[in-house]
């Protein structure tokens, strides 16, 4: 069964992809979608990720700072995605490992 966080977090990548394909840099895209989160608790994993990419840090590298909010499994898509420029293929399979439970 999936919880309402990892449905909450499907959304989010969801999100980044569409504001990305729509050429919204990373930072911005990140702004946004800070914005318009009602999760507290995930909204301060996003803030502690923002603040990490501000400093100079890759989103997989920033993402070990909120590591409680994104699994291994993620951190290492995102990774791939930077190193390969894949994001439209790689954003998608996250948010549906989420939906379909196969992250924690």
């Amino acid at each position: 069964m999936v919880d309402d966080a990892q449905v909450n977090q499907a959304k989010f990548w969801k999100k980044i992809q569409k504001l990305t394909r729509g050429r919204i840099d990373i930072l911005r895209a990140m702004e946004i979608a800070m914005a318009e989160e009602r999760n507290s608790e995930f909204k301060a994993a996003l803030e502690r990720v923002y603040a990490e990419i501000r400093e100079g840090s890759e989103l997989s590298k920033a993402m070990e700072a909120a590591a409680d909010h994104f699994s291994y499994s993620v951190r290492e898509l995102i990774r791939s995605a930077e190193k390969t420029g894949a994001w439209d293929d790689i954003l998608p399979l996250i948010a549906e490992g989420l939906e379909d439970n196969t992250f924690d």
